[in-house]
């Protein structure tokens, strides 16, 4: 019996052994396995995901433990932002420049692409390119350099936008046919057909229609019969739908945009998802059956309710909405007004620039004064509208007095650049009335006292003396060899205005002409201007740039930037 005994206490020994390996003793590459060929977000690959994570921190593999957090980071979906957090902080101490720059540009796609939050993603993307920028890894500095090109055009900075996805198409083309691994040459015709999606999108929103259409046709022939890149080919099949609705084809459009939209769902990319619904709705209105038309802009609500975002491009459907209800459903008219502002409010946040074209496409003093007759119709609902009239009065100030702030310095900016260029935009004599008798001049400086004084005055404004800091009146006439009595009334009476002021004048026409004929110091900052046309202080410069050119200098700097189309 002891024999016995002893024999199944071995077996189980041997058992354990040989028919139970543990988890913790899979290797790496053996965990992985299981889930690495999964689609991304597919939550079946976390147990092995976390697995990975726990054996990486016994370990204290901490390479191993990023590359772990990045998987659970592709693969969590409700996750992704902790797990990119948890990637970067351990980068920042056990990996290299190039793993940091690699996890911060992948928190900025979770940004944009799940949660849609642009200035978030810029800044992440920012960082990324900080830590990429000196990099061999010139796949992901581009890729960084693709990402803030759709930031920007997404805030309107379309030439901007361009540019990034010109310097990537340039990059990438070189890498297509070159003798790399399947995997790379995967990435790289990914990234060029994702660059040229975007070109195809800016040019639209840019009105030049014949390139666009000429680059989602390239696009969509490039992406024809190859599964690979199914979701890349629904892109362009979009574009080339909107195209054919804004050629009046809208059956055709209605067709392709139906094609396109099966996969773009199934990758769960409610912006552009967005956007399809918007062009069925509008083939559908242009068709007249409003019914299918109402569905399509619907589902673009329940995108907006959903995800708490919606892009100006899909605005509109807001407003066929409120019309199409008005006098037949008091309540649906009023939820759909109430969506309307809502979608006004986060528009206004990340699209700064474009928002204040969309009020001029929709009259937001028509939509308050038709919220106040619904309050009258004695709704319970309608306790909501006086709230909702009040934060629509306050957006509505808030873009009426940026726009009138804005054209006031559009106004005073051409006002400026009209006196520079027929040559008024500098101190001269004041013209006088000739007369015979000297007695009835205000003054008593002889006229030999009056042109040698403008003869050295001539040549302190030409020789640019006025640039020194700390000058006085007193040391200019002492320089100038007379004194500071005589050169006060040569300057009020010649120059029409008190020593002061022409010093002024002096400091902020030099500086200004520099900002107009020289780009570089359009790069420099307002303390820079201001020691180099010799005024000590930022503000007083600012002050004194305002009050003799009727616009601040930031301002000029920016329209005259965007006049020459400079960054």
């Amino acid at each position: 019996m002891k024999k016995l005994n002893y024999f199944l206490v071995l077996f189980s020994a041997i058992s354990q052994l040989f028919f139970s390996k543990d988890k913790n003793d899979k290797t790496f590459n053996e965990i992985r396995k299981v889930y690495e060929k999964m689609a991304i977000d597919d939550i079946n690959a976390m147990p092995s995901v976390k697995l990975y994570i726990e054996k990486a921190k016994k370990e204290n593999n901490f390479e191993k433990l990023i590359q772990g957090y990045r998987d659970g980071r592709q693969f969590d979906y409700h996750n992704k932002i902790r797990y990119a957090d948890s990637a970067i902080s351990v980068s920042l101490v056990y990996g290299s420049s190039d793993d940091v720059g690699k996890d911060y540009l992948s928190k900025g796609i979770i940004y944009y692409f799940y949660q849609k939050k642009y200035k978030l993603a810029l800044n992440e993307y920012l960082k990324a390119y900080q830590y990429l920028k000196g990099s061999n890894d010139k796949y992901h500095h581009y890729k960084v350099v693709y990402h803030l090109g759709i930031v920007k055009g997404h805030l309107g900075y379309y030439d901007e936008a361009l540019k990034h996805f010109n310097d990537c198409i340039s990059f990438y083309s070189t890498k297509m046919n070159g003798q790399l691994h399947e995997n790379e040459l995967f990435n790289y015709n990914k990234a060029y057909l994702n660059c040229l999606h975007q070109m195809t999108v800016i040019n639209r929103y840019q009105k030049n229609f014949d390139k666009s259409d000429s680059l989602s046709e390239l696009g969509y022939r490039r992406t024809l019969n190859n599964n690979d890149f199914a979701l890349e080919k629904s892109y362009f099949l979009k574009c080339i739908g909107i195209s054919k609705y804004q050629k009046k084809e809208y059956s055709k459009a209605a067709k392709v945009l139906q094609e396109s939209l099966p996969t773009i769902l199934k990758r769960n990319d409610f912006a552009w998802a967005s956007v399809i619904y918007y062009y069925l709705g509008r083939s559908s209105e242009a068709q007249n059956d409003i019914p299918q038309a109402i569905r399509y802009y619907n589902k673009i609500d329940s995108i907006f309710v959903k995800d708490e975002f919606i892009l100006p491009e899909v605005y509109k459907s807001y407003s066929f909405l409120i019309n199409y209800y008005k006098n037949k459903d008091i309540n649906r008219q009023l939820y759909y007004t109430n969506q309307l502002l809502k979608a006004d409010s986060v528009i206004s946040k990340d699209y700064v620039f474009l928002s204040s074209t969309l009020h001029k496409d929709y009259d937001r003093r028509r939509l308050i004064e038709e919220k106040e007759e619904l309050q009258k119709a004695g709704s319970k609902k309608m306790k909501f509208a006086g709230a909702l009239i009040f934060s629509g009065s306050l957006i509505l100030t808030f873009f009426v007095v940026r726009y009138r702030k804005d054209q006031e310095i559009k106004k005073q900016y051409d006002l400026l650049q009209k006196k520079i260029s027929e040559g008024s935009y500098q101190i001269n004599d004041l013209l006088k009335e000739q007369t015979d008798k000297y007695s009835m001049r205000k003054t008593f400086l002889t006229p030999e006292m009056t042109s040698e004084i403008r003869e050295k005055l001539n040549k302190f404004e030409q020789e640019l003396q006025f640039k020194k800091k700390g000058l006085t009146q007193q040391s200019i006439a002492t320089k100038l060899g007379t004194n500071s009595h005589y050169l006060s009334i040569y300057i009020n009476e010649n120059k029409g205005m008190n020593f002061n002021k022409y010093m002024a004048e002096l400091r902020i026409n030099y500086i200004t002409n520099l900002l107009n004929t020289d780009n570089k110091y359009l790069q420099l900052k307002i303390d820079a201007l201001a020691d180099e046309c010799g005024i000590a202080a930022r503000q007083n410069f600012s002050n004194l740039f305002f009050e003799i050119n009727g616009i601040r200098p930031a301002d000029y700097i920016k329209k005259r930037k965007e006049e020459l189309r400079i960054s």
